[in-house]
């Protein structure tokens, strides 16, 4: 157990050795969203990692994309693809780097957890039109939900006093982690989102979602629902089983009809399997 709870500035500062996609996609999502970016402006951006805009590359030429000539360059990946799908490989690409980061302490293993980060991100962004929300942020939201968790094990590996959770325990993971860090992922993130200029609305939908009751914000209940339905799909994270409700009165303060989040959860699957297909 580590001595003290963790202080915010240790946070950001494990919060930098995650890679940098994350942040990028952040930056991405807000430049798009200005009205005055032309596609300039986005390929600079991108060649700011040239790992990133390389694989980027690759993906646009993949057969997903079913090119008569192949694409060489980041212009020609951005022009050929769009803004928006371009944002969606990018979170793609995020999720894959995320899941390289070890959740030893959290018993889940890279290829899982980048499954249902990449999942929860779709149907997120699918969901955000029924309930007249923003499409990027909620891809965002999505994608970068479990952020906290990832560097709350980085910290323990530092210190090496945190035994890894016990699934069999019947403990909610917020309680175990508060119990060894004195903070939660949700709170974790929150600071850390902050750090990266995260939209507010983003930033308290990682933070409540967990235990969304008495919250009227309709991202946060978004978020509770994808983030089961992730689980359902792809044995979600130890810990959070307790969490994920599908109640009418979810469905209500989400401001999505039920028969929206099955149309919405198949779109999801869609886009989920392109992507796949496109990092392979």
């Amino acid at each position: 157990m580590l001595s003290a709870q963790v202080s915010p500035t240790e946070l950001i500062e494990a919060a930098r050795e995650l890679p940098g996609a994350p942040r990028l996609l952040i930056e991405l999502g807000m430049l798009i969203h200005d009205p005055g970016t032309d596609a300039r402006d986005v390929t600079d951006l991108l060649k700011q990692d040239p790992a990133l805009a390389a694989r980027l590359i690759r993906m646009a030429n993949s057969a997903v994309y079913a090119r008569s000539e192949p694409v060489s360059s980041t212009e020609g990946a951005v022009s050929c693809i769009g803004f928006e799908e371009v944002h969606r490989l990018v979170g793609a690409l995020a999720a894959t780097q995320l899941a390289e980061q070890r959740l030893d302490l959290h018993g889940i293993d890279g290829a899982r957890l980048r499954k249902i980060s990449l999942f929860t991100a779709v149907l997120m962004e699918e969901l955000a039109t029924p309930a007249g929300e923003s499409r990027r942020r909620c891809y965002t939201v999505g994608l970068l939900r479990s952020v906290g968790m990832m560097a709350l094990e980085i910290i323990g590996r530092r210190h090496g006093r945190v035994p890894p959770f016990n699934p069999g325990s019947g403990q909610p993971v917020h309680e175990w982690e508060k119990c060894h860090w004195g903070i939660d992922n949700c709170e974790a993130a929150e600071i850390i989102l902050k750090d990266w200029r995260l939209p507010h609305e983003t930033v308290i939908a990682i933070r409540h979602h967990y235990l969304p009751d008495g919250y009227h914000n309709p991202i946060i209940h978004l978020l509770a629902l994808a983030a089961g339905s992730a689980a359902d799909r792809y044995q979600g994270i130890a810990g959070e089983e307790n969490y994920w409700r599908s109640t009418p009165e979810n469905f209500r303060k989400a401001g999505l009809p039920m028969r929206d989040f099955q149309l919405a959860s198949e779109k999801a699957q869609q886009t989920f399997q392109r992507l796949e297909a496109a990092l392979a």
